[in-house]
């Protein structure tokens, strides 16, 4: 009997030590993150900035310790205003993100800046978009063997219809809009004079963007800008004697010359700490991001990210219904999707929009399909360089009878019905069902305009004048009324809090839907975190290549392939790859 109550108390102890550990392991977790030094705000940028992390724990261990796009923006925008943070470094490795995501990064920069705490921007070697971001900042070092590589802008369209030739494929497609040339990749040899035409033009303004920030960051005109790009490629010792940069040193120097505290924060661990203070509102932020599609929002493989109507739809009406939201938030980052996909998330904006105010803040991408779920919002906010309107639709497949043949597959079908084959991939549209598709796009191109005049309080005309498919930046989407203002996430938080009646300084508590990480997979995640372990597993293939196949998740070229069956397709012209 003396043993068992021997064993008894120790096992008690045991238990009591251990359910011990695991309440102080939760409530640091559930309360504490990473404590921070304060001193020099230290931002290694070095990767793609997500809008969003995968609903999974291999979503989470893949991403590492990156923050996301929102935690960069409002980390920076609450250390302006913290005064245990001295100053920022910006340690810019490697920027492989679109031209708006870097212009809302530089906002929250030249934010920072603005409260008086020195930028510094520290480059070991750079190209136009690196350099882009570096000039928001009050000093440019660069690595004294660096290079410097400030290109300018070029978009670069491919085109498959010779190569679906050679394999026997013919693409055959149907589209309502002059500028809607989405299909083009798959359709002609070379790009249509519209086509052209919208391509050129959306160049030509972002070099502009770009020559004018560099100009303004460097203080000198900007034509001695366009000298500098025009000879573009620089070392070290030539990039300071242009101009280019302020000095050449190695960071240790940098960091212990140009700030006076020793103390070191990392922004990624910045961006984890909670923040004090009650919130005046609490304000839901929803994401569509990636290529519109029906179902759950889901990451397929290298297709990239997969927008969800019936995830989407599920969040707005959640938001809706709990009296606790004040107000919705959409961050859009999308090319555009599925037709019908598109016309259920506009449908469920436009319900929750008499319960609460909806405000749209567009990213890289709202363009075709994730236009139309924007245009019924209360306030659509872009950046400049975000790509957006392409009010279109087309529709079409692929005749693969041609390669089947050259393979050696012979098919049959008993088929009953004059239309039973119509989305098979064994020929292409008869003239009947070409005539009869055409009719479909056209009732829902004039569907479209209807919902974006009464959206943007429009008349139909005037939003048939700047339709057609074409693809405008945010600055022109401006100029036709099809957006309300420039600014990202930060913009239209402030937006938002006017609209509740709210103080510019008053707190509001954001509240995402996305599935947070259990007690045990955030215990794995700190654990792996603070030992440095970063995954990559595109990183054998090199740096290059991880920014290629992020460039075709983040535009829909690979996303769209399984919607090409002849459905109604609201999207971006993909394959145009902006750099």
């Amino acid at each position: 009997m003396k043993k068992f109550w021997i064993v008894f108390v120790i096992a008690a102890l045991f238990i009591g030590v251990v359910l011990g550990i695991f309440w102080r392991l939760m409530r640091s977790l559930e309360t504490g993150g990473p404590t921070v030094e304060g001193g020099v705000l230290v931002w290694r940028v070095a990767d793609d900035y997500q809008e969003e992390r995968e609903d999974s724990l291999v979503g989470y261990l893949l991403a590492g310790h990156q923050p996301l796009m929102r935690e960069v923006v409002f980390a920076l925008r609450h250390a302006a205003n913290d005064d245990e943070i001295e100053g920022l470094l910006l340690h810019i490795l490697a920027l492989p993100v679109d031209w708006a995501k870097i212009e809302e990064l530089r906002e929250a920069v030249q934010a920072f800046s603005a409260s008086g705490k020195p930028v510094v921007a520290y480059l070991e070697g750079a190209g136009t978009k690196e350099y882009a971001l570096a000039v928001a900042a009050d000093e440019i070092v660069l690595a004294p063997e660096g290079n410097l590589l400030v290109l300018g802008i070029s978009a670069e369209m491919t085109f498959l219809k010779n190569t679906l030739n050679k394999l026997g494929m013919q693409a055959d497609f149907i589209h309502v809009g002059k500028y809607k040339s989405a299909p083009e990749a798959l359709t002609r040899e070379k790009a249509s004079p519209a086509y052209r035409e919208m391509v050129e033009s959306i160049v030509d303004e972002r070099f502009d963007e770009l020559t004018a920030m560099i100009a303004a960051g460097r203080s000198v005109a900007t034509e001695e800008v366009r000298r500098w790009i025009d000879l573009g490629i620089y070392d070290a010792p030539s990039a300071l004697a242009t101009g280019l940069v302020d000095t050449l040193l190695h960071l240790e120097d940098v960091l212990a010359t140009r700030f006076d505290s020793e103390a070191r924060t990392s922004l990624e661990d910045y961006s984890l700490v909670r923040r004090g203070g009650r919130p005046a509102a609490k304000v839901a932020l929803i994401y569509t991001t990636g290529t519109i599609v029906p179902g759950k929002s889901r990451r397929q493989n290298l297709e990239g990210k997969y927008a969800g109507s019936e995830t989407v739809v599920e969040q707005l009406h959640k938001a809706g219904e709990d009296e606790s939201i004040a107000a919705i938030i959409l961050r859009v980052d999308s090319p555009g999707g599925s037709a019908t996909a598109s016309d259920l998330i506009w449908h469920e904006v436009a319900h929750v929009r008499q319960q609460k105010p909806v405000i749209v803040s567009m990213s890289g991408y709202a363009a075709s399909g994730g236009y139309y779920i924007c245009c019924g919002a209360d306030s659509i906010f872009a950046e400049p360089g975000t790509l957006t309107g392409s009010i279109g639709v087309f529709a079409g497949k692929v005749d693969m009878h041609g390669f089947y043949d050259k393979i050696g597959v012979q098919r049959e079908y008993v088929t009953r019905g004059e239309n039973a084959l119509l989305m098979n991939n064994h020929a292409p549209f008869t003239p009947t069902q070409r005539e009869r598709f055409t009719l479909l796009l056209e009732d829902f191109y004039g569907r479209f305009l209807q919902k974006v005049a009464e959206g943007r309080g429009l008349e139909p005309d005037q939003v048939a004048r700047v339709a057609e498919g074409r693809v405008w930046t945010g600055k022109q989407a401006i100029q036709h009324r099809l957006v309300d203002g420039l600014g990202g996430l930060n913009r239209a938080l402030d937006a938002t809090k006017r609209m509740l009646g709210l103080a510019p300084a008053d707190k509001v508590s954001l509240v995402s839907y996305e599935r947070r990480p259990t007690f045990l997979e955030r215990l794995l995640l700190r654990s792996l975190w603070e030992n440095s372990w970063q995954p990559h597993l595109l990183e054998p293939m090199g740096s290059w290549s991880r920014e290629i196949i992020g460039e075709l998740a983040r535009d829909g070229t690979l996303a769209t392939v399984p919607l090409l069956d002849g459905r109604a397709l609201a999207l971006l012209p993909f394959r145009v790859h902006f750099r």
